[in-house]
């Protein structure tokens, strides 16, 4: 029985000691407070790149649409001031497009495209091809033109993919009416007689 007593003893002593109390807390605790540190910095990236990309389409097609022509060269020259908002980030998975869209003279005529150029100097949508992507096509009125510019980015942090799945496929689009004429035209060069038509 002494033995017994003995044990008990002891069993009931460490039960009252409280010396690694604070280290199994903190044991317990740390994984949580990890993911907790790590989420944050993601979601801290993911909004930072984002709000990046919104200000980059929306600058983009609104100084486009300053201009009752452009040419491709000047178009070019644009997109690549634009992708200079996106850095710090790499800029190496993003993808632009410029595009013009009318439609006909009747309200049943669908979206055409006018023009269209993409960061390569390409020409993304073939000229007088549907066009299916506006949110609200119905704001777009008989005759009326309208300028798109689309922004696509595959970013990936390289920091941990832990909470948020990496890489996160970024698309924005951003619409503006062309400001100083119906219809913003696409030239070649100066020279007006190069322009679409």
């Amino acid at each position: 029985m002494p033995r017994f007593e003995f044990l008990a003893a002891r069993a009931f002593g460490f039960a009252r000691d409280r010396r690694g109390i604070a280290a199994v807390e903190f044991a317990m605790l740390l994984p949580i407070m990890t993911l907790l540190f790590f989420g944050m910095l993601e979601a801290s990236d993911l909004f930072t790149v984002n709000r990046r990309l919104s200000n980059a389409t929306n600058s983009l097609v609104d100084l486009v649409a300053k201009e009752p022509s452009i040419t491709t060269s000047e178009l070019s020259d644009l997109i690549v001031g634009v992708t200079r908002i996106i850095e710090p980030s790499d800029t190496s998975t993003v993808t632009m497009k410029v595009i013009s869209v009318t439609r006909g003279p009747s309200a049943s005529d669908p979206v055409t495209v006018h023009w269209s150029r993409d960061e390569d100097g390409a020409e993304p949508y073939a000229a007088g091809s549907t066009y299916d992507k506006l949110s609200d096509d119905e704001s777009l009125k008989p005759g009326q033109s309208l300028l798109v510019a689309e922004i696509g980015y595959i970013y990936d942090s390289g920091l941990t993919g832990r909470v948020f799945q990496l890489p996160f496929d970024f698309k924005h689009q951003s619409v503006r009416w062309p400001r100083k004429s119906s219809r913003v035209q696409l030239c070649a060069s100066s020279d007006p007689a190069t322009c679409t038509s």
